[in-house]
């Protein structure tokens, strides 16, 4: 199983499947542990928020726990894993201990999502405009508050729509890129956009007048 994932963060659990090795379940079972510490940690204080705030000896110890985590995984050694596992967890409340002796708020309570993407941006997404001003005071370090007020307004445009045609017909298409051409919306949606939807196909046979790609 190959991770993408920056040293610096969790590295992401994959459910093994069927034929999956020892190895594969075990090491996936203990980072599941550590996966769980890091969204309790999230929902509580946001994504990546305290560590920017912390002094540059604590951000190297937190960091170089973390290394240890991938140590564990590219040596595929489970019991040093779980050690590195263990004092990753302990990271987790060092960090926040040193946000409460420091007198940093916690998330506000308004309603909200956030995302960190690829390129490391972080957004998050909020039912009014409202929530969206409470949010901000709270939270300074979000790049971006999107409204779902705002996400009605993108998905009325007709080159939304169209997406959201084919999302309704298999809701597990995948987006992976959106970039139309000049024919867009003259075809299915999947013939006349570049790489932006990979259709994922159930047990049936499609309806033929969606005109979908053969089936990989």
């Amino acid at each position: 199983m190959v991770r993408l994932r920056s040293r610096k963060d969790v590295p992401d659990v994959q459910v093994p499947k069927r034929s999956a090795t020892v190895w594969e379940i075990e090491s996936n079972a203990v980072l599941m542990e550590l996966e769980a510490r890091k969204e309790l940690h999230h929902q509580v204080w946001g994504i990546d928020r305290l560590i920017t705030l912390v002094d540059i000896e604590f951000r190297v110890k937190f960091w170089g726990q973390m290394s240890r985590v991938w140590d564990g995984l590219e040596f595929g050694d489970i019991e040093r894993l779980r050690k590195a596992v263990n004092g990753m967890v302990k990271g987790y409340e060092a960090l926040e201990k040193w946000a409460v002796d420091n007198e940093i708020s916690q998330n506000p309570k308004t309603n909200f999502i956030e995302w960190k993407t690829k390129d490391g941006v972080v957004f998050a997404v909020v039912p009014t405009i409202n929530d969206s001003l409470d949010l901000q005071r709270h939270r300074k370090d979000i790049n971006t508050i999107w409204t779902l007020e705002e996400f009605e307004v993108i998905m009325s445009d007709q080159m939304v729509k169209e997406v959201i045609k084919i999302k309704a017909f298999d809701p597990t298409a995948t987006v992976t890129k959106f970039k139309a051409n000049e024919n867009f919306a003259k075809g299915s949606g999947f013939d006349d956009m570049e790489d932006d939807l990979e259709p994922v196909y159930g047990a049936g046979t499609p309806p033929k007048m969606f005109n979908l790609p053969e089936r990989k």
